[in-house]
């Protein structure tokens, strides 16, 4: 099976022989933080391969400090053997550039342009380098040297430091032995005109920004490598779509990893897209997959916000999956969209991971769990996030031995003084959030997680309540912890709300997290903090603006079983069971049982059912019994802590038949059957 980073590269990379005049995409690589966009860059790198052409720029780990060191980390990296290319791409002018900025030219005019070409001579006359081996290590080390050279001009000791890299990155067309006077021949050529030496002498004397330069000499070397050199590919070891395995040409790729680790990671995109769109219709090769765990308010333009649905906004162009995205798609956005520089952007969200993935970041089985159970825990606990995955393993891998790591226990089993929910959240919260201690964050952001998964639409929370609900919502969404991706329908999903899109949700391991630190901190009390029935009961308070007879009553209800109001909430559930249609029943004991639920961190699963569901209570009808277990069984099942089982299936599944087969008043039981087939295939 092919994996999503081969899908894109197969479907999103290929072009016709005859080559396209549509610019190249910015695909933003989107998901939160922790969701393995990383591992995906490093994996459509390696579907490259040594075929296309591509480079990888890291804006933390490489320390690259600013866009105009990373145009020449790319140049570096870009400048290698590329088996389908007859010839290495060059980047001549970017080299030029950079010994403008490099070196301080005379005032006089005349003086200067002689000196800048004895320059270029003296930069080709350096001793070869053994041909950069490590053309990566020498990429990195050249970046991290031309630090801030745009800004001011270099001392000696830096202009000595960098000319070494300079006079490389120059030496990089000479490969095939041309003479000095041969390649200066050629650099006449290039520097044809006074009007190009005189901008380098102009950006010497740093009387503009000189990153719009050295982007656009980037940009004008990478069309020139492309079009003079770049011919179809017969043959080569891509993934070739179906039918499509004649002459055809690739894009180029640039794979930029965490462009909001630093103000440069941005800087260097907006001057990209700005110089591109300055040069059109003049194109280039280099298309750029930028991982970002934060949405761009200008993509709303174009793109449907990852927390909206198609209900929501139906005009709007949905943001596709990464396996999913091609160069089709990117061409209709073209097409439709309105100028400007969002619609250069192509965002689309990382694949979650399967369950093989997850399973190497969490190896270790507990003592007392069956393999396949344990997984599943971790699926459902880490909502598929890779990170938590790994967290997860690790956390149980280093358990002291005498700790039973239980389902219930794991997000509040100390380590090393800090318990796993309390670590998790410090680590992925948002940072704005963090500014104020989780004692304040974690009840107003547990009430703005469940507001959004409360049944219908009411009043937002009441600001005298949640002053800071607003700030949590808009930064979780930005974040992109809010999304539909992030949604896990319950699997009575398609009998309670078919054909209906799932409302955007918080990630699951989020939420997870911030209810285990709710449900700690009501055990411990904060002197200031919100307890558990605190929350609830104020949002119970604020959600109580009528929208219907039926989602009014499901809210309420919503709120009494998240408060461990169990026996009123089943009461009313059988009451209404003989007095509604059966797809309305099922939708709102789907709805119901959605609340959030203490009972998984403090008992076993077993345990809670049978205080919740006792056998054989004096009076009580089969129906009611049936209900009873029904409610009970969902509202555990709903939790992550909670891992169905076989039995624990078979039993919800039993209950809906029997309420199908015995109870059911009428003939049309086919939600009753439905729902129970969803719990009968395990």
């Amino acid at each position: 099976m092919n994996t999503a980073a081969e899908l894109f590269v197969g479907q999103a990379f290929r072009r016709p022989a005859e080559g396209t005049a549509v610019p190249e995409p910015v695909v933003a690589l989107l998901g939160p933080k922790g969701a393995g966009k990383s591992t995906a860059l490093r994996a459509i790198g390696g579907a490259c391969g040594g075929t296309l052409v591509h480079a990888r720029l890291d804006f933390q780990d490489a320390r690259v400090a600013d866009p105009i060191s990373a145009v020449a980390c790319v140049s570096f990296l870009l400048a290698r053997h590329w088996d389908n290319l007859p010839r290495d791409p060059t980047f001549h002018r970017v080299g030029l550039s950079l010994l403008a900025l490099n070196e301080t030219l005379p005032q006089d005019h005349d003086a200067a342009r002689s000196y800048l070409l004895q320059l270029i001579g003296s930069y080709l006359h350096q001793e070869e380098d053994n041909r950069i081996a490590d053309m990566a290590g020498a990429a990195v080390r050249f970046a991290v040297s031309l630090s801030g050279i745009g800004d001011q001009v270099p001392g000696p000791a830096v202009r000595k430091a960098v000319s070494s890299g300079i006079g490389a990155l120059l030496r990089l067309a000479n490969r095939r032995r041309r003479s000095v006077r041969q390649a200066l021949r050629w650099f006449g050529g290039l520097l044809d005109g006074a009007n190009t030496l005189d901008s380098l002498i102009e950006l010497s004397q740093r009387t503009t920004d000189p990153l719009p330069h050295v982007m656009n000499a980037f940009l004008t070397d990478l069309q020139r490598s492309a079009d003079q050199w770049t011919t179809p590919v017969r043959r080569c070891q891509c993934l070739a779509p179906c039918g499509q395995d004649g002459p055809h040409e690739h894009a180029w790729a640039l794979l930029i990893d965490n462009v909001d680790a630093a103000p440069a990671g941005r800087a260097f995109l907006t001057a990209f897209i700005r110089a591109r769109q300055n040069r059109l219709p003049e194109r280039d090769p280099l298309l750029i997959v930028a991982a970002m765990d934060r949405w761009s308010a200008a993509w709303g333009h174009e793109w449907r916000e990852p927390w909206l649905t198609k209900a929501d906004c139906p005009d709007g162009r949905p943001v596709p999956l990464l396996s999913q995205a091609d160069f089709k798609q990117w061409t209709q956005h073209l097409a439709a969209a309105r100028a400007g520089a969002a619609r250069a952007w192509y965002p689309v969200w990382l694949d979650p991971p399967g369950p093989e993935a997850l399973r190497e970041l969490a190896p270790t089985t507990p003592d007392g769990w069956e393999p396949a159970v344990f997984d599943e825990f971790v699926q459902r606990l880490s909502g598929g996030l890779p990170a938590a995955a790994q967290e997860i393993g690790r956390w149980v891998a280093e358990l002291p031995t005498d700790v039973a790591p239980l389902a219930r226990s794991l997000l509040f089993q100390p380590y090393e003084g800090i318990a796993l929910w309390e670590r998790a959240l410090k680590s992925f919260l948002p940072m704005s959030l963090l500014a104020d201690a989780l004692h304040a964050v974690v009840p107003q952001a547990v009430a703005v997680a469940v507001r959004l998964g409360q049944p219908g639409r009411s009043a937002g929370l009441d600001p005298a309540a949640f002053p800071d609900a607003n700030d949590i919502l808009r930064s979780l969404r930005e974040n992109l912890w809010i999304s539909t991706f992030a949604a896990r329908p319950s699997r009575l999903w398609p009998v309670s709300a078919p054909g209906r899109d799932h409302p955007a949700a918080l990630h699951p391991w989020l939420l997870a997290c911030l209810l285990a630190g709710l449900h700690a901190q009501s055990a411990d009390r904060h002197p200031v903090a919100m307890t558990w029935a605190e929350v609830f009961r104020r949002m119970a308070n604020t959600c109580a603006e009528p929208t219907g007879e039926t989602e009014d009553q499901a809210r309420r209800l919503y709120y009494a079983l998240a408060c461990d109001n169990f026996a009123p909430v089943v009461r009313e559930l059988v009451d209404r069971f003989a007095e509604v249609a059966h797809p309305a029943w099922v939708r709102l004991v789907d709805q119901i049982t959605m609340a959030p639920c203490r009972l998984p961190a403090v008992e076993p699963t077993e345990d809670s059912v049978t205080k919740l569901v006792p056998d054989g209570p004096p009076g009580r009808e089969s129906a009611e019994a049936a209900i009873t277990s029904i409610v009970a069984r969902l509202w555990l099942y709903h939790d992550p802590h909670t891992v169905p089982s076989p039995s624990h299936d078979k039993r919800i599944s039993r209950n809906f038949t029997r309420l199908a087969g015995n109870y059911a008043a009428g003939d049309d039981t086919d939600a009753l059957t439905e729902a129970a087939a969803q719990f009968s295939g395990r």
